[in-house]
């Protein structure tokens, strides 16, 4: 091959390879959501059960913030027996990369906008979650419960 042919495959090979690390780095986290990830432990301790939501959102917020949307989950809300329950996740961890596991989120779950529970135990073993999904299979609310959800 002759010296242009040459050069020119160097190059498109060159701009391959950037453009392929290019879309690689666009898929990461980016270094401030994994700081603002790593800030989280740092502002969580200034919230307790039986703290307000507005004080426990605002003050976790600080770390939350500047995460950009796509890695963000985005709270839910339902009845339970006439009580208003608000679950909202702060991102904690970044392991599944851009799929948003649950892993990679703490749930803060709210009841009557009290803070009652902090993680995932409570969430899944309480039946908050088994009276909402059987209310929305069911087409609505039972005779007996009252509980509806919107668990989008």
């Amino acid at each position: 091959m002759n010296r242009s042919a040459l050069v020119k495959q160097s190059l498109l090979r060159h701009l391959l390879f950037a453009l392929v690390g290019l879309h690689l780095v666009g898929c990461a986290p980016s270094l401030v959501t994994q700081q603002a990830v790593a800030e989280y432990q740092t502002v969580a301790v200034k919230v307790s059960i039986g703290d307000a939501k507005d004080h426990v959102l605002s003050t976790l917020q600080t770390s939350q913030d500047v995460i950009p949307a796509h890695f963000k989950k985005r709270p839910e809300r339902y009845l339970s027996y006439g009580v208003p329950v608000e679950i909202h996740f702060m991102r904690t961890d970044l392991a599944s990369g851009m799929a948003n596991e649950d892993e990679d989120f703490t749930p803060y779950l709210f009841k009557s906008d009290v803070l009652v529970s902090v993680g995932w135990r409570y969430v899944s073993t309480t039946e908050f979650l088994d009276r909402a999904r059987e209310a929305m299979s069911a087409g609505g609310v039972k005779a007996d419960q009252d509980v509806v959800g919107d668990r989008r």
